[in-house]
């Protein structure tokens, strides 16, 4: 099994190291039959759940509050999980920490914000594909309106999704197996949906929602055993349409030309990026199968932001009274198989004709644990929240089975300073237990730990290229600052876990546990581990020797020696416990930076990598230029569109240059969650800065301020091999450097020439040299197919990037190609020492080796 392709086979496992008791049973109406002692028969019973006291139950929290959002909360069962929240990288964080998924049915969301919900698409992207085939979203206002707009690049044909909005009822929602969870929905002071003209009732909202769940039926169409359009955007067939007159010349027989008609926003012929061709369509046999692109290119209907939090109550299945054996042999029942039918609730007859009925040996149930999850981001929600009669019931009872076990706070800092929310949390019984997360609260610990302890290995070669990851085992504040809160109160960590049943409680902390290696990540401990590695640090030696050596010969200065790119993510499809997936920011001296794809967990790469400097450089982020529509370039763009209008003040634009079909997103999610779009946030297409064309009216205002702004004097988008709208991109600056970026594409002759004499070409490279077969097939590169690019383009430098997470970290190339470097996440390098890179080969080989085999190992323990 290869060493990187980890979330598949985690996920697909069908049970949880930590959920080794099978106890949770359903008990269904059975038919009449002779049973093996013939004197018993069973009675036919009313369907009950039935859960034995040796169940074990518990909630995991992956994650802790951070910029990037919440934790996501993930409540177990043996038959069953839920999950609360799914923030970016959440299913990196799964992968990491190996948490399983298979069984997961149903996922709550307390804000229908991005922070809440940026990890929900390629989440569901990743179920899918584990074979997960039912799955219930439930949240606030605009949850499908969400989910709806991602069409253009988040389907599967083998997953069944519906969606539940609260209507405000408070009554518990509709889900599968044991846990019964009512929302209470919250909004801030003052708050007005949408004035006097129009309201969430209105004429036209039933309507609207029907059309937006026949487009998610469309989405996620189970049994559609139609082949095309594939289930996934990474299998599309890239057949391009026929060309259309253009001043483009083609280079490739497979290259996709765009003309002016093709770029409109509602009107346009094969919207979506996977719809068929025409001749495709005209093939196709049964019409009744195809899907219905028109839903999937025409704009949804409007809405606007619902800035509801949602808290939820969630009460597990009753438990069941002690078996009284004393009771049985009074009643003459003989001791054996029976009584584990009465205990399993159901009604035997005995061989004299007595019906027995399992009240009649079982003591009285009890009711199941009961917790709360509390979310309320700031003072503008508090007021409402601790007004609210939904939480009475659970605070000053004396009602055992309405006191919490546990309630979990996802609240801001000013929420937790607020001596009336502190109140408010001791009037639950002093029994309760409160976990607390908030940003200052939650130690801001390597969640990665894989990948941060190979940056520590890297950073023995030269700690400015490879820095450490930033991160503190050390909380901004303590809850012992505060001596009015609830006796139990500890704060939420990330893999914290809380049990439910047998018994309720906090699970044992790592220290406890004595595995604290595992739990927490301290860089001097690991530095200590790798130099006790005599090999590689005799090759980390020679590695620095040979880069000085080689430093010391650059004598010739060079336009855009100083430019910086930073490897954010350098992984593709899905990320991995090593890589991130695409994205590259490019920073260059007094103009800003500019962001080349940006794959989902984008700003908690960033986060990591530049620390307390976070806020310069996202007011600092001029462009972003999402390549193609693959999920796995672009699901971190929202969330640093998100920040990036929350730093900068009015005046400030921020250049978003995509596929057309990008703006439709943009446009549609604005009605979500505001973020500038149209105002702070612009957008140019691709289709406009293809080869010599130029946009127009307002959109070529766009673009004359991108280019004023961060001195470029030519900037293109050039045609490329891969899927529909999918594009590379060259930058001329006017300091006499020019970079290319290839995004995904095979080797393409329109990139060579647009990108003539580049300074630097940032080329993806798939796939290993023995795998050009696949690379043909998925449309990708293989690394000499890359490094051969370069060497046409006559590129001063190449980089590579774009690695498949199921191969060898570390590609091989022969040492003449000393102008080539693979990049790696979180890698920051001025454009001048590129040919040093290539001097760490040997050392970085031996680096990965010890993770290899630990890898192999236990995949094959699996």
């Amino acid at each position: 099994m290869p060493t990187v392709a980890l979330f598949l086979s985690s996920i697909t496992a069908t049970c949880s190291t930590r959920a080794t008791a099978r106890s949770l049973t359903y008990t269904t109406t059975t038919t009449t039959a002779a049973l093996r002692q013939p004197q018993l028969q069973r009675q036919r019973i009313p369907f009950q759940l039935v859960i034995r006291r040796t169940m074990k139950a518990y909630i995991q929290f992956v994650g802790q509050s951070s910029p990037e959002g919440p934790p996501s909360i993930i409540v177990h069962y043996d038959t069953q999980r839920y999950m609360f929240n799914c923030r970016e990288g959440t299913q990196r964080l799964c992968v990491q920490e190996r948490v399983r998924m298979s069984k997961l049915r149903d996922i709550y969301l307390t804000r229908i914000a991005w922070q809440n919900i940026g990890g929900m698409p390629g989440m569901l992207l990743t179920l899918a594909d584990a074979g997960v085939k039912d799955l219930k979203i439930h949240g606030s206002k605009n949850l499908t309106h969400f989910l709806v707009g991602t069409r253009q690049f988040i389907y599967r044909t083998s997953l069944a999704l519906d969606t539940d909005e609260f209507d405000g009822s408070g009554k518990p929602t509709t889900n599968k197996g044991p846990l019964t969870v009512t929302p209470i929905v919250v909004l801030p002071d003052q708050h007005s949906p949408y004035g006097t003209k129009r309201r969430w009732n209105d004429e036209n909202a039933d309507q609207d929602m029907a059309y937006r769940k026949t487009v998610l039926r469309q989405m996620f169409p189970v049994g559609n055993n139609n082949k095309s359009p594939p289930a996934h955007t990474i299998e599309a067939s890239c057949t391009p349409r026929p060309p259309m007159t253009t001043t483009t010349t083609t280079k490739n027989p497979d290259e996709i030309v765009i003309d002016d008609e093709d770029i409109t926003d509602t009107t346009v012929t094969n919207g979506h990026p996977l719809a068929p061709s025409e001749k495709e369509q005209k093939q196709k046999q049964n019409k009744q199968q195809q899907r219905s692109f028109e839903l999937l290119r025409n704009q949804l209907p409007r809405t606007r932001p619902y800035p509801a939090a949602t808290s939820y109550v969630c009460r597990g299945p009753k438990l069941p009274g002690k078996f009284n054996a004393k009771a049985a042999k009074e009643l003459g029942i003989p001791p054996g198989p029976i009584y584990g039918r009465l205990q399993r609730g159901e009604t035997v007859t005995l061989e004299d004709g007595r019906s027995i009925e399992p009240s009649q040996v079982m003591g009285p149930s009890s009711s199941g644990h009961l917790f709360l999850i509390v979310d309320c981001p700031d003072q503008t929600y508090l007021n409402n929240l601790i007004a609210s009669n939904a939480f009475k019931p659970y605070q000053q009872t004396k009602e055992k089975g309405d006191q919490p076990c546990a309630v979990i706070h996802l609240i801001g800092q000013d929420v937790l300073d607020d001596k009336r929310y502190r109140d408010w949390m001791n009037l639950f019984s002093s029994s309760t237990e409160h976990i607390i997360s908030t940003q200052d609260i939650c130690a801001q610990t390597v969640l990665y730990k894989s990948h941060a302890h190979g940056q520590v290995k890297l950073s023995k070669l030269d700690d400015q290229i490879f820095p450490i990851p930033h991160y503190s085992n050390t909380p901004t504040r303590t809850l012992q600052d505060y001596t009015d809160l609830p006796s139990k109160c500890i704060p939420l960590s990330n893999m914290l876990q809380y049990n439910l049943e047998p018994k309720p409680g906090v699970g044992a902390t790592p220290q406890e546990a004595n595995i604290a290696d595992r739990w927490e990540f301290d860089h001097v401990r690991s530095s200590e581990k790798i130099e006790q590695n005599q090999e590689f640090m005799e090759a980390v030696q020679r590695a620095r020797d040979a880069a000085s050596s080689l430093t010391d010969h650059q004598d010739t200065s060079f336009p855009g020696e100083d430019v910086q790119v930073v490897t954010l993510g350098t992984g593709s499809s899905i990320p991995s416990k090593y890589r991130n997936v695409s994205a590259t920011l490019v920073k260059t001296p007094s103009h800003g930076s500019i962001m080349l794809d940006a794959g989902e967990g984008t700003l908690g790469q960033m986060m990591r990598h530049f620390g307390d400097t976070l806020h310069d450089e996202l007011r600092d982020l001029r462009c972003i230029f999402v390549s193609h529509l693959h999920a796995d370039h672009h699901l971190g763009v929202i969330q640093l569109l998100t920040k990036w209008a929350e730093l900068n003040v009015q005046g400030s634009k921020l250049y978003v240059v995509a596929p057309f079909l990008f703006n439709t997103w943009l446009h549609e999610y604005s009605g979500v969650e505001s973020f500038g779009y149209g105002d702070k946030v612009v957008m140019i297409r691709n289709e406009s800065i293809l080869g010599e064309r130029q946009p127009t009216n307002t959109e070529l205002e766009h673009f004359e301020g991108l280019k004023k702004t961060m001195g470029i004097t030519k900037l293109n988008a050039v045609n490329v091999i891969h899927c529909r709208y999918a594009y590379g991109l060259t930058i001329d600056h006017q300091t006499g450097w020019k970079l290319v970026y290839s995004g995904d594409t095979r080797p393409c002759d329109n990139l060579v020439e647009a990108g003539q004499n580049a300074t630097l070409l940032i080329h993806e490279a798939t796939l290993e040299d023995g795998m050009k077969a696949e690379a043909i097939a998925k449309r990708h590169s293989t690394t000499q197919e890359a490094v051969q690019v370069g060497q046409s383009m006559n590129a001063r430098y190449t980089l590579l990037n774009h690695f498949s997470q199921r191969y060898p970290k570390v590609p091989s190339l022969s040492e003449e190609q000393s102008n080539v470097c693979f990049s790696f996440d979180l890698m920051t390098i001025p454009i001048k020492r590129i040919p040093v890179l290539p001097k760490y080969t040997e050392a970085i080989s031996l680096l990965f080796k010890e993770e290899e085999e630990e890898e192999e190992k236990e995949e094959n323990a699996q």
